[in-house]
């Protein structure tokens, strides 16, 4: 099934790809151009990141929210958003729970919805990161996300291996062992909520398509990502480290805790390794994730392919073609 470019009857489109690769900054440039060219009345920005979520960890994940964005309370969504200054551009899914609460793709998918939900006919949803699980989720919806977890099941399964649970899974279910990467088989939360799924009774595991939406992927040369991830963490260093600081003390939940580079500025904060070391491992760990992004990214069919640095005239023009 091939993407529609008829971008006013979907009212939705995604930016996606690796981190480093510029989708927030080309997002907020999209957003200004298609305001300022009249084509919506209004966009809304949704971050499809799943560390992005957390307050005061906004510079250890990357999840900045520009100086001329306002925090804004509504009772129409679960969470607060943020809104320009002076245009009709908002920002949702960034800075929004706390480090010890849950997050998941089903509360994604419900804050998704209820932006679907308060579109005006001439609005425009933005969905951008790189969470591919996320993003699947905009057209294709599977019904066991909102499965509820089954605790005694899970206290089990934590105190077994992941050689283990691979091979519990291998029974229960050998096709979604099969569809799993080298990461997915390796991460005992993601094993554990497969083995989950696979045990609960009368749940369907096939997906909803919807009419599938305009999806750009940005493509970035390899070494330029790599130095602009080094470079990245180099400027982020001192205020992600005050920020993990702040939250030592306090209860993380295993998702947040599991924030690439939180481990390493921990052993760092404790004196384990010091700050050349500590920088050094938490770059490697954000190249290592972009190349598994690579992996699940290049996986995925009719994505709209953009690399170079014009990318915000041609998606204009694809757009502007669809309209």
């Amino acid at each position: 099934m091939t993407r529609s470019k008829d971008i006013k009857r979907n009212q939705i489109i995604s930016i996606v790809g690796a981190t480093a690769t510029g989708k927030t900054a080309l997002a907020l440039e999209l957003a200004t151009a298609l305001l300022e060219r009249k084509a919506f009345d209004s966009v809304h920005l949704l971050s499809a990141d799943s560390r992005q979520v957390y307050q005061g960890l906004e510079n250890l994940t990357g999840a900045d929210v520009p100086e001329d964005f306002i925090g804004v309370k509504n009772i129409q969504f679960s969470y607060q958003f943020f809104r320009h200054a002076t245009k009709k551009i908002f920002l949702h899914g960034v800075s929004i729970i706390g480090t010890a609460e849950d997050w998941s793709v089903a509360h994604f998918a419900k804050l998704l919805a209820e932006i679907k939900n308060q579109l005006g006919k001439n609005n425009l949803l933005i969905v951008v990161g790189g969470t591919g699980f996320y993003q699947k989720q905009v057209s294709e919806r599977a019904p066991t996300i909102n499965l509820a977890p089954n605790l005694k099941l899970r206290r089990q399964l934590e105190q077994i291996s992941v050689e283990e649970l691979q091979k519990q899974l291998a029974k229960a279910n050998p096709s979604k062992l099969a569809q799993m990467n080298n990461s997915d088989l390796h991460n005992p939360r993601r094993l554990i909520r497969a083995l989950e799924l696979a045990k609960a009774e009368g749940i369907s595991t096939s997906t909803t398509q919807q009419n599938l939406h305009p999806t750009f992927y940005l493509q970035v040369d390899l070494a330029l990502r790599e130095q602009k991830i080094i470079k990245r963490v180099e400027k982020r260093f001192n205020k992600a480290k005050a920020e993990v600081v702040a939250l030592l003390p306090q209860k993380i939940g295993k998702l947040a805790s599991s924030s690439t580079g939180l481990r390493e500025l921990s052993q760092f904060i404790h004196g384990e390794i010091d700050q050349a070391t500590c920088q050094k491992l938490w770059q490697q760990r954000e190249i290592q994730y972009a190349k598994r992004q690579d992996t699940w990214w290049k996986k995925q069919k009719d994505l709209i392919k953009i690399k170079g640095n014009s990318n915000l005239k041609f998606m204009l023009n694809y757009l502007q073609e669809g309209s």
